[in-house]
């Protein structure tokens, strides 16, 4: 019996070498790390190239920034017998536009005969001025408010108009 307990040890420590030289040979199976959307795949035991997954859903891109605009108020008072003009463009609310050319007419001599002659916002104005009086008109851009304060002047009958003013009001992009 001695004898058989003798050799025993030697058969384990041959098998122990044995596995290991038999599974050392072997290839080795690590896991691919594909990133978010991507899936291990290859060829036989090569599974080592990711793909695109066809059933991953990536997360929904969240929406632009809302834009928000801010309106620019703008205003002309006259006193016309005395040619005076006052003008306010670019505020931010339609009673200081007003106020803010009245003022203006009023300091130039105007005094109290100053009257509002228009008020406008996110667009632009024109006064154009003849032999005969003036008018103003508004448009998307000087050039448009122009033409129709010139249109409306020849249209009259008035000789010699001529732009006497001009500005815009344009909405600001607050964010």
């Amino acid at each position: 019996m001695l004898a058989l307990n003798q050799g025993r040890p030697k058969i384990l420590l041959l098998l122990l070498v044995l596995s290991f030289l038999l599974f050392h040979h072997l290839p080795a199976r690590a896991q691919v790390a594909c990133p978010p959307g991507m899936i291990p795949y290859g060829t036989g035991t090569n599974q080592s190239v990711c793909g695109a997954d066809p059933s991953y859903q990536s997360p929904s891109t969240p929406p632009p920034p809302l834009v928000k605009w801010a309106e620019r108020w703008g205003a002309i008072a006259t006193y016309e017998p005395a040619g005076i003009l006052g003008q306010a463009a670019g505020l931010a609310s339609k009673s200081d536009a007003i106020n803010t050319a009245m003022s203006e007419c009023q300091k130039r001599g105007g005094g109290s005969h100053c009257k509002l002659d228009i008020w406008y916002s996110n667009q632009c104005v024109a006064m154009v001025v003849s032999d005969k009086g003036y008018n103003t008109s508004t448009g998307m851009t000087p050039d448009l408010a122009t033409q129709k304060g010139m249109q409306t002047c020849i249209a009259s009958g008035d000789p010699n108009c001529h732009v006497y003013y001009s500005a815009c009001s344009m909405a600001e992009r607050i964010q």
